[in-house]
């Protein structure tokens, strides 16, 4: 044994976590300049045993709902304004960005919201208690376009009963993607699922609303949108009973 094997195993400067996909990258992650950066409090780096999500949760707070892929945090800041009562939980994977968000966050000076780096799957299936969510956001998620790389897609065949594990029982599942391919397989995924229910006027209501309700803003879809891109937003209501196959 050296005096180096107790030491945290590495990748390049970044302590290895067994939480996190090792190696490839994140898709459309850009780099941000971090010099300007004070996220405070605001943000919670969960390493390889993070906290529950019920020791993230002031006390007060009858409803909470989670964002998986969090980005900048347009949509988490949004939401905290357009929805108070309500905590809100952001989970990115890369540091920079959920410090960044974070930051976004202590400047609106709004405190029914949070940035935790991890592993969003993970966390729903093991930080997450039954019932504990109102709604689940996963906006433009990474497609991770590679076939040696199909297995690190949030929508998995058993990201549905993950999710309806941790939603309660009127909870929703709010997705937008650009991608068409990844829209299928939410469809597939997702809509055969006995536990959820397409609600197309739903959709449309939660669009009318504005800002941080549902689906907007992030800055993804806002980029899309200037490309002429078509944006796919899905609402999946849970059912209180599961539908026979």
């Amino acid at each position: 044994m050296t005096e180096d094997d107790d030491a945290p195993r590495t990748e390049g400067n970044r302590a290895f976590n067994p939480r996190m996909h090792q190696g490839g990258k994140l898709a459309f992650r850009q780099r941000v300049n971090p010099t300007e950066v004070d996220p405070g409090a605001f943000v919670v780096h969960g390493g390889a045993n993070p906290p529950a999500l019920r020791a993230l949760v002031p006390a007060g707070f009858a409803d909470v709902e989670i964002e998986v892929g969090s980005g900048k945090g347009a949509f988490l800041v949004a939401a905290t304004e357009a929805r108070p009562r309500v905590f809100h939980l952001g989970i990115e994977a890369a540091p920079a960005y959920a410090e960044f968000a974070a930051d976004r966050l202590k400047k609106s000076g709004r405190t029914n919201g949070l940035l935790l780096v991890d592993n969003g799957k993970l966390f729903l299936q093991d930080r997450v208690e039954p019932g504990e969510l109102a709604a689940l956001h996963v906006y433009f998620p990474d497609p991770w376009p590679k076939r040696r790389h199909k297995g690190r897609r949030f929508f998995t065949d058993e990201v549905p009963a993950t999710v309806a594990r941790a939603l309660r029982a009127d909870g929703w599942l709010y997705v937008a993607t650009d991608n068409a391919a990844y829209a299928g397989q939410v469809c597939r995924v997702v809509g055969s699922s006995p536990w959820f229910e397409r609600d197309e006027a739903e959709e449309q209501r939660l669009q009318q609303l504005g800002p941080g309700h549902a689906f907007s803003p992030t800055n993804f879809e806002r980029k899309y949108i200037e490309e002429g891109r078509v944006i796919r937003r899905y609402a999946f209501r849970k059912v209180a009973t599961p539908q026979p196959a």
